[in-house]
Formats: structure tokens, sequence, C-alpha cells
């Protein structure tokens, strides 16, 4: 499914793929996303979802690097998990918020 960027959306920067089964230090749940919780992650200080944890280790790999999309940009959607996207750009995957999101012929 193709998507159409309706807002510009700054990253927070590129963050490595954590396989599962890495340790993850929970802290506060996110009060704009429900289900996504602040944490960190071998050193990095990232969000997650709540269902990619599992006894504090992650359950599958993850990736958190949010893209940076201009708007106007077109994504390809990949996965939902809850109110964020995991897309593709050319040759770039990453997250994009859905609230900035629109889906296009």
């Amino acid at each position: 499914m193709k998507l159409l960027v309706s807002h510009f959306h700054q990253g927070e920067g590129k963050f490595p793929t954590f396989s599962a089964g890495t340790a993850v230090r929970l802290g506060s749940e996110c009060v704009n996303y429900p289900n996504w919780f602040a944490c960190e992650i071998d050193g990095w200080k990232t969000f997650v979802p709540s269902h990619f944890i599992s006894e504090d280790k992650l359950i599958c790999d993850y990736n958190p690097t949010e893209l940076v999309a201009a708007q106007g940009e077109r994504v390809e959607f990949l996965e939902l998990h809850y109110q964020w996207a995991i897309v593709k750009r050319e040759n770039e995957i990453g997250w994009l918020p859905c609230e900035i999101l629109r889906v296009i012929g």
C-alpha cells in the first residue's frame, strides 16, 4: 500500500538493529502514544512498542530508526504497530507516525 506524507517529520537519528533476546530497560509509558514506552537498549535511549517486549527482553529484532520525511513524499506501508507504521522509502526502512500518513491509490 502506498502512503503520502502529509507533514514534515524529523526523526531522532539512526539506530542499530537490536536482536531478539536483547535486554530492555523500560521507562515510563509515552503520553502521546499509548502502548509505547521510553527505554534503554544496549545504551541507546529510544522508545519501544509494548508487544515487542517480554520479561524485559526483545521478542523480535527491532530497529527504532524514524525516517526524516518531507511533506508530499511517498512511502510504502510495511507494518502497523499501534500509532506508528514501519514504511519503506527507496532503500530505507523506518518508522513514521500514522497521524501524518494518508493512503493513496
